[in-house]
């Protein structure tokens, strides 16, 4: 199972960043939260268990923290919020400058995959790219709606009736990354998956010329076959033999 925590791509890795950076101030916000509570539970405690003396104000240091608490907090969460829109910038941005243009069409449940171009073709679930390339996913779906994502490569992205969206991928290395629609869709939903596979450039060519390749005809498949099946046959056997 892929996880956005082992990215393999720059899109990727500027996501996995900005949720570390989330959990570390989150985490120290927490931390802060649970050592004033524990100050105040604790702090000039009456041990006899006595309720304890209203003050008639609060002072002035008092006050200074009450303030210090309100200032950090609109900081923090306007940094968390400046960090959150760059981070969707560098996973969502524009794609210009892509190697390749593919166009991935969701359908009740699978991933009718379509590569853009000259001597284009098409294949199903399934994608397959170079590595170290910028690839530009173009998706729409041909009945409700779906999610498209590839935890290790890039965030997700909703493929809505009516509509095309862009997703930009990169794989920094070689190797099988498994995707999943990751929007409700129907009673087969679990089941539609879809896996990249990374290629290195020259394997990547080699099989992208092979797709594009005229099908053999059916006489040339028939003829293969005549071929085989004499080639199989008892008698010719015999013919050998007796050579």
């Amino acid at each position: 199972m892929q996880s956005a925590l082992d990215p393999h791509g720059e899109r990727a890795d500027a996501l996995a960043v900005l949720f570390w950076i989330f959990t570390a101030v989150l985490g120290l916000v927490w931390l802060v939260t649970m050592a004033g509570l524990f100050f105040a539970l604790t702090r000039r405690r009456d041990s006899r268990g006595e309720p304890a003396q209203a003050r008639p104000a609060v002072k002035r240091p008092m006050r200074i923290a009450f303030a210090a608490m309100l200032t950090s907090t609109v900081i923090i969460l306007s940094g968390l919020a400046v960090l959150s829109f760059d981070g969707q910038r560098a996973v969502y941005g524009d794609g210009a400058g892509a190697a390749i243009t593919i166009s991935v069409i969701g359908h009740q449940w699978w991933w009718q995959v379509r590569y853009e171009g000259n001597n284009g073709f098409e294949t199903a679930n399934e994608i397959r790219i170079p590595v170290g390339s910028a690839v530009d996913i173009k998706l729409t779906t041909a009945d409700v709606i779906h999610s498209f994502w590839i935890p290790s490569l890039a965030g997700k992205l909703d493929l809505i009736p009516g509509k095309s969206n862009e997703l930009h991928i990169q794989a920094d290395k070689p190797g099988v990354y498994r995707g999943q629609c990751a929007e409700f869709c129907g009673q087969q939903h679990a089941h539609m998956a879809i896996f990249v596979e990374a290629l290195e450039p020259s394997e990547f060519e080699r099989w992208r010329a092979k797709q594009a390749a005229p099908a053999r005809t059916m006489a040339h498949l028939a003829k293969q076959s005549v071929v085989a099946s004499a080639a199989s046959s008892p008698f010719a056997a015999l013919s050998e033999r007796s050579r």
